[in-house]
């Protein structure tokens, strides 16, 4: 993707708010981005193919959406639980095999989705969301589900095709 592509996205995301890169085979999260970190309140780089998500995800303090679906993200960065003011986080059809340990900080979130990881049990740490309204872990290798679960305060929890 040529740069001037990237900078028309990049003024449009100063204009609206709304970062949407989707499907471009991105291999790494747009470093440009930091010039945005206190615009965005959107993020959307789904369907492409980025394995990393830098500790600079943690200034864009306006946050609210953050999608991520159909890379190849492994891990996610401390940082990521910075985002005070999150309320989406979308992370299907990644390689996740655990969540930050500070993820209960993320105390805005009301829909996490993370179906088609490789998540193994459910990350305790969503317990003290008090926001969250819906949780998809469906399609991941959970075994077993924590007696914790029950202080999950989520309307909706998806664990559909895992093996518990």
């Amino acid at each position: 993707m040529g740069n001037s592509a990237l900078k028309a996205h990049l003024e449009t995301a100063q204009k609206t708010g709304v970062f949407q890169l989707t499907g471009k085979g991105l291999t790494e999260f747009p470093e440009d981005l930091q010039k945005l970190t206190n615009n965005l309140r959107t993020i959307d780089l789904s369907n492409n193919k980025i394995d990393l998500l830098p500790p600079l995800i943690g200034k864009f303090s306006f946050l609210k959406s953050l999608v991520l679906n159909n890379n190849k993200l492994t891990a996610l960065p401390e940082e990521l639980c910075k985002l005070k003011k999150l309320e989406t986080l979308h992370l299907n059809g990644n390689h996740l095999r655990q969540l930050p340990a500070a993820f209960g900080q993320l105390a805005a979130l009301k829909t996490l989705s993370l179906s088609g990881n490789q998540l193994r049990t459910v990350p305790t740490q969503l317990c003290g969301l008090r926001h969250l309204d819906v949780v998809d872990l469906s399609r991941n290798q959970i075994q077993n589900v924590p007696d914790t679960v029950g202080e999950l305060q989520a309307i909706e929890l998806n664990l559909n095709q895992n093996q518990v």
